[in-house]
């Protein structure tokens, strides 16, 4: 990218409204560090991914010396009969807020409490949601347990992933045959590509105080946005590697060659979070335009189901059931969950013993479902111990949430940037739902192939332990603000707002200038920096606190303008006054990755300060 100059500025000061500085230079260019990061990725003997899910979490790794054998734990749910990839992302904590169990476990654990126990632990679970285009969040946040008690938001996070943390670093110790030391591990958390900043920095904090890391802007972490990570997984495989191959439906592996433009579209328990790539000459992987997607994952189906059982029984008969029986109503969610993904016209969902037992105003259970199905068709029925759907039941509870997705993707396909589209990878653990399945490829397999890998909910946490390895295999990312520093330009009369202006140390300023960063829009190269060189205009000055900025809008001339908010700031102390007013301030903004990084160097006293850029506290 061609380098820009800057405009003589002056950013706010440490020494509140008084202290101001001056740019020397300004310009916008690929990192200067010119190692592939492939190569400073090297430093770390393992890579170690987590995928924090709504539903299921799991987490895979590999080591330095062998990047593509990549291990997957198999073994989730042993001590509960089970052999899978993945748990549930639940979380028990004892009454006084200690951690219990987590997963398998805990669900277990939590059905075994007597009801007059479970009252007293805090039971979480599909917690992530929480995080979904939350304008507020913070780390003081609190959510509530399946009794309504509530816990700080950040501690639920760091609990979980603490656990997997220990679960995988015992995996990998057995298969090491001692134990790792931490430093040689970079650890990888997925979130969705949709989320704001405030999420993902979120994620951070939960991962420092889980003690993946030893601060929280520890590059020892790296954020994957999960479709991105499932891109990566995709394009390594064969074709033997996706479903109905061996029905001969795929006959070629497909191929990535320059030029190639594809579609990865990540069905979670939470959201649907789709981008869309092409691949470069150097075989590297450019996006075409900023991820997309909404809140239409496979909890909405859970969420169609539980409003039909509150049609079948009515509100209050759910609500009393789920007051008096938390723990059945959980199972009673939690085996619907499963049921879903089969290939079976009907569900047959486990009604348990409690809720066959119980009745609200002398109606029982059988007397509910009798009555809605006289009213419905016999669409539902009661069959030993079990609530019978019907295919037309069933697929009216997928209607709302397949009918988005295929919406949104049909918008996607006619952007100009979509043309000669090659593929759609669908991915995730709703992806492995038959229906979801067939009501894409129906809607589009005329214009594109649609391809579902063979474990579609582990395409994420493999392709994230690739990512870790060399997170520059996505080289170019569509910038989704407009970002800035706010600033002080000279005053001039007719340019300026007159409410702006400023006098400060015998100079007339403008203030609130928003100096541009970078566009919304705008195709932003992995590692590129943007460098500006601040001198004191103020004698004595002790330090400059940098004010960061952002916008959905372009052309942007004021931080207060309506659109703008703030989005977090840096000091930088300047504590050695040699030189006064020659002394320098380098400020360096890094994009291009999944987060924004930011580092003032004071020249004079060679003190580095850096952050990524704090969503949280502003």
């Amino acid at each position: 990218m061609a380098e820009k100059e800057a405009s003589k500025v002056a950013p706010s000061s440490l020494d509140m409204s008084k202290a101001n500085a001056v740019v020397v230079g300004a310009i916008k260019s690929p990192s200067d560090d010119t190692t592939p990061e492939s190569e400073r990725a090297a430093e770390y003997q393992i890579v170690a991914a987590i995928d924090f899910g709504t539903t299921f979490s799991g987490y895979a790794y590999s080591f330095a010396s062998n990047k593509d054998a990549i291990h997957v734990n198999k073994n989730w749910g042993q001590t509960q009969g089970f052999l899978l990839h993945k748990t549930p992302t639940c979380l028990l904590l004892r009454p006084d807020g200690q951690f219990e169990a987590f997963g398998f476990e805990a669900v277990s654990r939590y059905n075994d409490l007597a009801d007059d126990e479970a009252a007293n632990y805090y039971y979480y679970d599909r917690f992530k949601m929480k995080l979904y285009n939350n304008k507020s969040l913070n780390t003081d946040i609190v959510i509530e347990d399946a009794s309504g008690k509530t816990q700080f938001a950040v501690d639920v996070f760091a609990e979980s992933l603490n656990y997997i943390k220990k679960h995988m670093l015992r995996a990998i110790s057995a298969h090491l045959g001692y134990d790792p030391h931490p430093d040689t591990v970079r650890w990888v958390l997925t979130v969705p590509a949709i989320w704001d900043e405030n999420a993902k920095q979120f994620m951070r904090e939960a991962a420092y105080k889980g003690s993946l890391i030893s601060k929280t802007n520890s590059e020892q972490l790296v954020i994957a946005l999960e479709p991105e990570a499932a891109s990566l997984h995709c394009r390594h495989l064969q074709a033997t590697d996706f479903v109905g191959y061996k029905d001969n439906a795929l006959a070629v592996k497909p191929t990535f060659e320059p030029g190639t433009k594809y579609i990865v579209l990540d069905a979670g328990g939470g959201t649907i979070d789709v981008v869309a790539h092409k691949v470069r000459k150097d075989k590297r992987v450019r996006e075409l335009f900023r991820a997309t997607g909404g809140a239409w994952g496979g909890t909405i189906i859970d969420l169609q189901f539980q409003n039909l059982m509150d049609k079948i029984f009515g509100d209050a008969f759910m609500d009393e059931f789920k007051r008096s029986h938390p723990k059945d109503h959980l199972e009673l969610i939690q085996d619907f969950e499963i049921k879903k993904r089969g290939e079976c016209d009907s569900i047959r969902v486990s009604l348990p013993y409690n809720f066959c037992n119980f009745k609200h105003d002398g109606v029982s259970v059988q007397q509910a479902i009798k009555s809605y199905a006289a009213d419905h068709s016999n669409e539902v029925k009661f069959s030993s111990g079990k609530l019978v759907l019907t295919s037309p039941v069933v697929n009216a509870l997928f209607a709302d949430a397949l009918s988005q997705i295929n919406d949104h993707v049909e918008n996607l396909l006619r952007k100009p940037k979509m043309k000669d589209l090659k593929y759609i990878f669908l991915v995730g653990g709703f992806a492995e739902s038959i229906r979801l399945q067939n009501s894409l490829k129906t809607q589009f397999c005329d214009r594109v192939n649609v391809l579902v890998p063979e474990e579609a909910s582990l395409a994420v946490v493999r392709g994230a332990v690739a990512f870790g390895h060399d997170p520059s295999s996505i080289c170019q990312r569509i910038c989704r603000f407009t970002y800035g520093v706010g600033s002080y330009l000279p005053f001039e009369e007719g340019e300026h707002r007159e409410d702006l202006k400023v006098l400060s140390d015998g100079a007339t300023l403008c203030k609130h200038i928003f100096q541009t960063w970078a566009d919304a829009g705008e195709v932003i190269g992995y590692n590129e920096v943007w460098r500006e060189t601040y001198t004191p205009i103020i004698t004595n000055q002790k330090g400059i606190i940098f004010e960061f900025f952002r916008s959905n809008k372009k052309k942007i001339k004021y931080t207060d303008e309506p659109g703008v908010e703030k989005c977090g700031f840096l000091v930088v102390q300047m504590p050695d006054p040699t030189g006064d007013k020659e002394r320098s301030v380098d400020l360096e903004v890094t994009f291009g990755g999944t987060e924004l990084k930011v580092v003032g160097i004071d020249h004079t006293s060679t003190t580095k300060y850096e952050t990524y850029i704090d969503f949280l506290s502003s």
